[in-house]
């Protein structure tokens, strides 16, 4: 039971974030965000429009982010790809992902989140690219938020 929760709660988490970096480009529309059963193995299905264009996210919520737990979950997300429209963006989500993570769902056209600060989305006609600088003695958390380099770019 309590590993149920805990898993409720990360999807929870991973959702509040994911909706933070739609909300930041105002081109982005969330049309709806849902937490299916976790038994289709997607924690996480997001409707976005972008210009009129409808993006299905489907996204795999991982309590690791290690590059072998990062490429099972892309194995999933392909696999379940015949049940969302042609549109759909398989998204990997994690408390943190390394940059051999994060080029791992580079090179199989996935996105990432995570709850680091870091993401990339590809949205078609909206490029979502996000970069917090890593931690170390010199940053702080309480100045990270301020020194992120975060990149928005829109093309129409």
């Amino acid at each position: 039971m309590r590993m149920v929760n805990s898993m409720q709660t990360a999807r929870s988490k991973a959702a509040e974030a994911l909706k933070a970096v739609l909300h930041q480009v105002s081109q982005v529309k969330l049309k709806d965000i849902s937490l299916p059963d976790p038994d289709l193995k997607t924690d996480i299905v997001a409707s976005v429009d972008v210009h009129g264009h409808r993006r299905t996210l489907v996204c795999r919520v991982k309590a690791s982010g290690r590059p072998e737990h990062v490429l099972v979950a892309l194995d999933e997300l392909q696999s379940l790809a015949g049940q969302f429209d042609g549109d759909a963006m398989p998204v990997i989500i994690a408390p943190h992902l390394s940059e051999e993570a994060q080029a791992l769902c580079g090179a199989r056209k996935a996105g990432f989140l995570d709850l680091a600060g870091n993401a990339r989305l590809d949205l078609g006609e909206v490029f979502i690219c996000r970069r917090t600088l890593p931690q170390s003695a010199e940053n702080s958390p309480a100045s990270l938020s301020s020194r992120e380099d975060v990149q928005l770019a829109g093309v129409a």
